[in-house]
């Protein structure tokens, strides 16, 4: 495993998993990469630049099998008082982050923007970054999948025949696809761009990502923002559990919010009558998909989509009216 270290700026690994001089050495050639930036897309801003490095698979064998990771840069706008760089993460797990430079650039203040380039990058196995593929069929992509007692057999079987068809595309990939390897992809991007430390921004899942790299290198975090945390005792199983925990009180609230907004919205006037609504296109679309823009909505698409109810009672609201 990677281990702190305050006398180089260099990646480093415990010598109990590898020689620390040969590992040293491995790493350092990593390091000494010079990203080639170019111009992300024809029609991005012409300061959003994008590059790839480098990374090895498994930092146990820094010298074995390499991954490329894709980064994407905003330059401070104010080169004489750049702080450092500022790292970002959106969440998921396995949120694409390369383009969230564009993000930040429209949402952190002018003074923000002016002390730090802002840094994005694809995770490990997602996005531009050596993507992991199961070769999954579009019926096998249906991974929110509410609980129902009639087909819980059933899902279970689901659950199995993906993680075979995983271990047989990427079995050999997805073990070194972890959050201690993306802390440590971090620190790499960290060491290439010739940086001591670095500030970060997370979010969600971003969070736990953060938290870890602050475990991983604590000596070289700098100001950290770790935005709708998530309790790294209950990661994952422990969170799951606790977002079905509070998907149901976040229903009940959802419906008292449509039905006080029932003129605009005429789900309903009452929490009851709005819960009615919501069944009955359940069961609508149970018995048939209701198409939205062409595509067919199931039953389980909209048990599924009412998640969103936790994060946003008026993205859920419209939902349902279009389906209406």
């Amino acid at each position: 495993m990677l281990a702190p270290s305050t006398a180089t700026a260099a990646p480093t690994i415990a010598p109990s998993t590898a020689s620390l001089s040969t590992a040293q050495s491995a790493l350092e050639g990593y390091v000494k990469q010079k990203p080639q930036w170019k111009r992300c897309e024809a029609d991005s801003p012409a300061e959003f630049q994008c590059a790839a490095i480098r990374v090895p698979l498994d930092y146990r064998v820094p010298s074995g099998k390499q991954i490329s990771l894709a980064i994407s840069r905003i330059k401070s706008t104010a080169p004489g008082k750049r702080h450092g760089v500022l790292l970002s993460n959106p969440g998921g797990p396995g949120g694409r982050g390369l383009y969230t430079p564009l993000g930040m650039q429209e949402k952190l203040p002018e003074s923000a923007q002016q002390k730090f380039d802002l840094i994005g990058f694809d995770p490990r196995g997602v996005g531009q970054s050596s993507p992991v593929s199961c070769g999954l069929e579009p019926q096998d992509d249906n991974w929110l999948r509410p609980y129902k007692e009639e087909t819980f057999d059933k899902d279970v079987v689901w659950v199995r025949d993906i993680a075979a068809k995983c271990k047989e595309k990427a079995g050999g990939t997805l073990p070194h696809i972890t959050t201690r390897n993306t802390a440590r992809d971090m620190d790499l991007i960290r060491a290439v761009l010739g940086e001591k430390k670095i500030s970060y921004l997370g979010y969600s899942y971003g969070t736990y990502l953060g938290a870890v790299y602050t475990q991983l290198f604590p000596d070289r975090a700098d100001r950290f923002v770790l935005d709708s945390a998530v309790d790294p005792a209950r990661a994952w199983r422990g969170m799951i559990q606790w977002w079905a925990e509070g998907a149901e009180p976040a229903f009940d609230r959802w419906t008292e919010w449509a039905a006080a907004r029932s003129e605009k919205y005429s789900l309903g006037d009452t929490p009851k009558k709005v819960d009615r609504t919501f069944w009955d296109l359940v069961a609508q679309a149970d018995d048939r998909p209701i198409e939205v823009e062409g595509q067919p909505t199931t039953g389980d698409d909209i048990r599924s989509g009412m998640r969103a109810a936790v994060f946003s009672p008026q993205y859920a609201t419209e939902a349902m009216v279009e389906l209406k």
